[in-house]
């Protein structure tokens, strides 16, 4: 960093920039190939309802709409993915996103294939790039915001600009089980859990068997573990796995199948497994990180820069050996 600021810039100023999963996809989307970005644009698994630049609404089933975002190409209106959950009385949306425009977007979907406005605004954790765009969430009247207590300090404390006084409004969903909620003749379970961040949830729905990951999941798309505790990663993403949902909608990337989560779930133990190398040869976590490979059996991850080998490595070598 240059110019007058330069190293007086504050502790929220340097993870607003560096620190989030905006700060990941805004890397990924300058630098990607065009093949790449047109692999993306190309994976859907169920029909696609609405089309944008920034993203695709796939209709998992009635009324259940998983929205995956297609940030590569360089427009990262919506940034992350997210839903629509819908029963005869409740329209609950998954996540504000990555801009104001985004979650306007996402409300005007919903009100276009269910006849009604939104009723909820989930958050699955405080990252900006799931809750930038809380304000174009709450443009609706009678909608309720709803995350965890945590999450919504997290948002306030560590999100630049972040709306403060919508947050003291929230519906706090309980930290220390499962929150059922009735969107009239559909229940929607939301299991708060950790390790990608400490207050994730992840949101399920049943016939068919539907869980939203948030960022707990990725898919082809090697996760960011800039706030991870990685042992309680992996065990959050073992509880889904054995949840025994078919579909899996990951916090980015396409929709999973259970098979794509078993080979999210062994790229997680192959992480550990280099950090353990790491620490028994008593080398850092940079070096560790630029000899990384993802094995050639877990197929293709997107990445584009091996300093997040070199952060997931680390991150578990902080838990292998605190005082490393």
């Amino acid at each position: 960093m240059t110019g007058p600021r330069a190293g007086t810039r504050s502790r929220r100023e340097f993870l607003q920039a560096t620190g989030s999963c905006a700060a990941h996809l805004a890397l990924m989307g300058a630098t990607a190939s065009v093949p790449m970005r047109a692999l993306w644009v190309q994976q859907s698994r169920f029909a696609v309802v609405a089309q944008e630049p920034w993203g695709r609404l796939e209709r998992i089933a009635d009324g259940i709409w998983a929205l995956v975002s297609t940030p590569l190409g360089g427009d990262r209106t919506t940034l992350c993915n997210g839903g629509i959950i819908a029963g005869r009385t409740g329209v609950m949306i998954i996540e504000a996103f990555g801009t104001d425009n985004g979650a306007r977007w996402m409300a005007a979907q919903a009100r276009a294939l269910t006849g009604r406005a939104p009723t909820h605004v989930l958050l699955t954790h405080y990252h900006s790039d799931h809750s930038a765009g809380i304000r174009g969430s709450l443009d609706t009247r009678d909608v309720a915001l709803q995350g965890t207590a945590r999450t919504l300090e997290l948002i306030g404390e560590r999100n630049a600009g972040a709306p403060v006084a919508l947050l003291r409004d929230a519906h706090l969903i309980e930290p220390t089980g499962p929150t059922s909620l009735d969107l009239g003749g559909r229940r929607v379970s939301v299991t708060p859990q950790d390790g990608h961040t400490e207050s994730d949830v992840s949101i399920r729905v049943e016939d068919p068997a539907v869980v939203f990951c948030g960022d707990l999941v990725w898919n082809g798309m090697f996760p960011n573990y800039v706030d991870a505790v990685p042992s309680r990663l992996t065990r959050s993403v073992r509880a889904l796995r054995a949840s025994g949902a078919a579909t899996f909608v990951p916090g980015h990337g396409t929709i999973a199948t259970p098979a794509e989560l078993d080979r999210y779930l062994a790229l997680l133990d192959s992480v550990e497994a280099a950090a353990g190398r790491a620490v028994e040869r008593g080398i850092t976590a940079e070096a560790a990180g630029a000899e990384y490979t993802v094995p050639a059996a877990l197929g293709e991850w997107t990445l584009f820069n091996p300093k997040y080998f070199e952060r997931a490595i680390g991150a578990w070598m902080k838990e292998l050996r605190p005082a490393w």
